[in-house]
């Protein structure tokens, strides 16, 4: 029997991946002229797609303190545009737009990077339009980012810290009668690589939380990219996003144990 081989240029894909969240955004010069109307105005443009709305705080504030005295000034909300499932919504403010799909439902499936890039760029697009329509001056990129948020639940790969080893091999707990310290109750752990040609940095963060409804614990793995490098085309920023997305996928890969990947998760390999 012929030997399957590898797709080139495949990256790892799992049946049942423990992502629950995935966010994608850009960050840009601050834009001076967009008040509180121009958010009800934007949300017209969406409104059909996206019918609630809800405030958060600001993203980067308080301000830099570097910022010259005189210019500060109380902030615009960071409104959050939400679709009907709940399962997705979009992040504006006026230096940054973001979308984010969340998984609602244990049986909701992943729908995949291509799917979430496209709902971002297409509503990025609208979002352009409209500071053209309302003369607010053009988006000037200063960041990407790209960040996936995995629940990785107790009894699916692991029961206790003393497994965490089987979740992510970099970390271990040396269990010894010897030992003073009994078992740790939480554990986290964090580590910072950096994109390739100077175009940002890959943030890896585990931690231990509990699940909202039953409590039930939970490792908490979020992997996010964010940079951009020098070139800030339209071009460059989507070759950015497919890099970020290869290094979260391949980083996932490299960071996890093979067995839970394998028995839990149903790891293949899909063409790139």
């Amino acid at each position: 029997m012929k030997k399957q081989t590898k797709p080139k240029n495949s990256l790892p894909a799992y049946e049942k991946p423990p992502v629950i969240e995935v966010v994608c955004g850009i960050a840009f010069k601050k834009i001076e002229q967009f008040k509180g109307p121009h958010l009800g105005l934007f949300w017209q443009k969406l409104r059909a797609d996206y019918p609630a709305c809800q405030h958060a705080p600001p993203l980067g504030f308080p301000p830099d303190p570097s910022e010259p005295v005189g210019k500060f000034e109380l902030p615009l909300p960071r409104i959050w545009f939400i679709n009907e499932k709940k399962n997705g919504l979009i992040q504006l403010q006026n230096d940054r737009f973001f979308y984010n799909w969340r998984k609602m439902h244990a049986d909701e499936p992943y729908p995949h990077y291509q799917t979430v890039i496209k709902k971002f760029t297409t509503n990025l697009d609208i979002f352009q339009k409209f500071l053209e329509e309302e003369e607010l001056g053009p988006l000037n990129p200063t960041e990407c980012e790209l960040t996936y948020i995995n629940h990785i639940l107790k009894g699916e790969g692991w029961e206790t810290i003393s497994d965490v080893h089987d979740v992510m091999p970099e970390i271990k707990w040396r269990s010894s009668k010897s030992r003073f310290l009994p078992k740790p109750l939480n554990i986290g752990w964090q580590a910072l690589f950096a994109l390739p040609e100077d175009k940002g940095s890959l943030h890896v963060k585990l931690d231990q939380v509990a699940h909202k409804i039953d409590r039930r614990p939970i490792l908490r793995l979020e992997i996010s990219a964010k940079g951009l490098g020098a070139d800030k085309s339209q071009v460059a920023i989507m070759n950015w996003f497919e890099l970020a997305h290869k290094w979260i996928v391949c980083g996932f890969a490299d960071l996890t144990g093979t067995k839970i990947q394998e028995t839990i998760w149903r790891r293949s390999e899909v063409a790139h």
